[in-house]
């Protein structure tokens, strides 16, 4: 009996001695700021987020008239997220969408491939897969990119693989490489778009931290005005809620939209505030 209990000691605490040698909170939420984090709600966990940008600071819409960007609203996305288990998550959400692509409806499925660990597997990994449908009234213009005459021309898809690592108990890095596909695009662009994408993220303290997302298209078409989408963003823990503020040139706040959907030049000052808040839910 005590060589049964000791046997049973032994499991349960090299059971527990393997939980604690994972790393946790590489990033405090599931998205670094527009894009995924390789974060993971846990099984049953359930996350509310609400994304907003407003109008250009500066530049011909900005300024003092529309009161540097906040008289105007860019894009607003309102969003659920849930973890099937604590390596399988889905989403959905419904965004206003900006320029052609308005009237948003998104979901994804994330998968946890590896979880870094103090020894042994270096890296946090995810892959994420999304879609995006419009479903607003197509345009009677044959040359826009939502004349839609089918519903599967309504359709974008991107597909990514999300790598990060804990630095340290202050610096986190992550790198994205993905491909994004439209089914429809106006005659001058390319139905499918291959981007890589890098985020630093910096604690101050334990409540206080710094963002940097910045996301890269490589075979854009030099016939469009789409940009790289960069943004900065100030991260706040308040317990049961995180705030972030953001500070990008892209409007939209998913990534089926601003990944080819950016048009804005931060040298004209298109460039705009926005926030998300997130709150988390044991069901």
């Amino acid at each position: 009996m005590f060589k049964k209990s000791i046997v049973l000691i032994s499991i349960l605490l090299s059971g527990f001695s393997f939980s604690q040698d994972k790393i946790w909170d590489t990033f405090e939420g599931t998205r670094a700021l527009s894009n995924h984090s390789t974060e993971m709600l846990y099984k049953r966990n359930m996350e509310f987020r609400v994304s907003h940008k407003f109008g250009d600071i500066a530049g011909d819409n900005g300024g003092l008239q529309n009161f540097y960007g906040f008289d105007n609203l860019a894009d607003v996305r309102i969003a659920f997220e849930y973890g099937i288990t604590d390596n399988i998550n889905i989403g959905l959400g419904r965004s206003k969408g900006v320029n052609e692509r308005t009237g948003v409806v998104d979901m994804f499925g994330k998968i946890r491939l590896m979880q870094q660990e103090k020894k042994g597997k270096p890296l946090n990994i995810t892959y994420v897969s999304s879609l995006a449908f419009s479903y607003k009234e197509a345009s009677t213009d044959s040359t826009s990119s939502n004349y839609y005459q089918t519903p599967t021309e309504r359709l974008i898809f991107t597909n990514q693989l999300v790598i990060s690592r804990k630095v340290s108990d202050r610096l986190s890095l992550q790198f994205n490489a993905g491909y994004h596909h439209r089914n429809l695009v106006t005659f001058n662009d390319v139905n499918g778009l291959v981007f890589t994408g890098g985020v630093i993220r910096y604690r101050f303290t334990k409540t206080v931290g710094l963002i940097t997302e910045y996301n890269r298209v490589w075979n854009r078409s030099e016939d469009t005005e789409q940009k790289n989408p960069l943004a900065f963003g100030v991260e706040l823990l308040t317990g049961g809620h995180n705030f972030t503020l953001v500070v990008s040139n892209h409007q939209g706040v998913n990534e089926n939209i601003f990944l080819s959907n950016t048009t804005s030049d931060w040298l004209k000052g298109q460039w705009r505030i926005g926030f998300t808040i997130n709150r988390r839910f044991k069901l």
